[in-house]
């Protein structure tokens, strides 16, 4: 066994050790500051508290008590309503690393305290003394200053550091079941072990590489037991957003003191309420042996490496702070207003191209309408209404089914211009003029019907076509197989007040029929 480790185990098993507790260890980097905090009974609220170097048992001069709080860069402060006392080192050097004890002066009898390991490192620092249970993962933080971020980092196993056997580096980040990874941005380069196994117990060493010079070092004593260890917690990794919290769980084997820590910081216990400046609830269930802790109000600086401390072993924990709670919420809700409003935008848009699209076919709609009855001429002018007119009055004056026919046909043609006679009347109403209804010489509008009829009903074929026309329907002789059929004449109101030629066919068309819009 360690003799470190046993001599911890005796000092333990003092009643002065159960009256005042404390950390068992802590490292900290050149340079910083720590607090290290030591809790002691109800009934030494009003005696002197001490901090020296060295142990307490021993004769050793104190460096500061209560009754003078300031000495140098170290300072004491007493907090009888939660009983704890806390000592502040600043500005700590290679020369502060060693044994301290915090203990209570007690007059006339022996004095009660506890002692603390500080090892303040030149370059690199990490835990003291980790447990995990055969079969288990563990990953352990090594931290180095800020003039190593480009340098190679690497683990290695054995005794002494410089007879090491090198496992794993930054450069060939993986072998085996051992891994490891380096965050130059928080100074911490992380070591990951899976699989554990009983021969995997052993010192290790977290090192950087210094070309020319020598390579320094942290070491950390890595133990892996059958049976639960001494201390443990659930996740090693812990991740929340901003404004919310964090719980950890933390089991423990003793019924030492049980502390959280932050890994270059200070330490709280379930008296303490706050670590570093920041609100922390510590619950310890000694039923169960677990103690939990609680981060609330979580910001984005209290992500870091923290550990669980019992007084001798140590667990480290890392927690992750990310942007969200509220402004998550906020952000989630911009982003929703943007996608809906872009939705909007684009339903906006294409109501815009569908009624730009139904607009212009109904003005085109309206345009062909107005055209109903034109048709082109070859002098470029069309056919219109005033056309039209003419031609009716031509089709009355020629009395149907009289030599003049022709004329009806010519003027009929305007109706089939290019094909488009379907657009003159969408819904037609069909007649067939009858012979027998109509007498030589009645005057247009005059025609004699059958009693009740609205139409006279005819078809027409044209064996010839004699020679004489208006000038507005010059005469034409068409081919001896043209029929034409169903010429309507409708009455409204009493009077021949329209007619509508419709369907005016040809079987053949010639240059004799162009003629006819000449």
């Amino acid at each position: 066994m360690d003799p470190l480790m046993l001599l911890f185990l005796l000092i333990a098993g003092r009643t002065g050790a159960d009256s005042v507790s404390t950390v068992g260890w802590v490292t900290v980097q050149r340079g910083g500051s720590v607090t290290i905090p030591c809790f002691y009974d109800e009934r030494y609220k009003a005696h002197v508290k001490s901090w020296c170097k060295g142990s307490y048992w021993k004769p050793c001069t104190p460096l500061v008590h209560t009754d003078s709080r300031q000495e140098g860069n170290v300072s004491i402060r007493d907090d009888p309503d939660q009983r704890v006392f806390t000592v502040t080192m600043n500005n700590l050097t290679a020369g502060d690393s060693g044994w301290y004890s915090c203990f209570v002066n007690i007059s006339g009898a022996s004095d009660v305290g506890d002692r603390v390991y500080l090892s303040v490192t030149e370059g690199v620092s990490t835990l003291r003394q980790v447990s995990v249970q055969r079969g288990g993962t563990v990953t352990i933080p090594c931290f180095y200053d800020v003039g190593y971020k480009t340098h190679m980092k690497y683990w290695c196993r054995g005794n002494k550091s410089d007879s090491c056997t090198p496992i794993v580096d930054t450069d060939s980040p993986q072998e085996g079941k051992v891994s490891v990874r380096d965050n130059p941005d928080q100074r911490v380069f992380t070591v990951t072990i899976n699989n554990l196994t009983a021969g995997d117990s052993d010192k290790y060493w977290c090192r950087v590489k210094i070309s020319g010079g020598s390579d320094v070092e942290g070491r950390v004593n890595l133990s892996v037991t059958d049976g639960p260890p001494g201390l443990s917690v659930d996740k090693q990794e812990v991740t929340g957003l901003e404004g919310d919290s964090v719980s950890v769980l933390c089991r423990y084997g003793n019924n030492r003191h049980r502390m959280w820590c932050k890994i270059g910081g200070s330490c709280a216990s379930e008296r303490s309420g706050s670590l570093d400046g920041r609100p922390v609830l510590i619950r310890d269930d000694r039923v169960n042996r677990v103690f939990s802790v609680t981060v609330r109000g979580l910001e984005r600086k209290d992500t870091g490496w923290y550990w669980c401390d019992n007084g001798y072993l140590q667990i480290p924990v890392d927690i992750t702070v990310k942007q969200g709670g509220d402004n998550e919420k906020l952000s989630s809700l911009v982003q929703l207003v943007l996608y809906v409003g872009l939705g909007l935008l684009v339903l906006l848009l294409v109501i815009i191209i569908i009624t730009w699209k139904v607009w212009d076919k109904h003005k085109k709609n309206v345009a062909g309408g107005q055209n109903v009855g034109r048709t082109a001429r070859k002098d470029g002018r069309s056919f219109g209404r005033s056309d039209l007119r003419r031609c009716m009055k031509t089709l009355f004056r020629s009395w149907v089914l009289t030599s003049q026919l022709h004329k009806v046909s010519s003027c009929g043609r305007f109706f089939f211009a290019e094909g488009d006679s379907s657009r003159l009347n969408p819904d037609p109403e069909y007649a067939v003029i009858d012979r027998t209804g109509i007498s030589e010489g009645d005057p247009p509008g005059q025609t004699s019907m059958e009693p009740g009829a609205d139409v006279t009903y005819s078809s027409i074929v044209l064996p010839e076509v004699s020679s004489g026309c208006s000038s507005h329907c010059p005469a034409v002789n068409p081919a001896s197989d043209v029929v034409y059929s169903s010429v309507t004449l409708k009455h409204r109101e009493g009077a021949a007040t329209e007619a509508l030629l419709y369907m005016w066919g040809a079987a053949a068309q010639d240059e004799r029929d162009t003629q006819i819009l000449q």
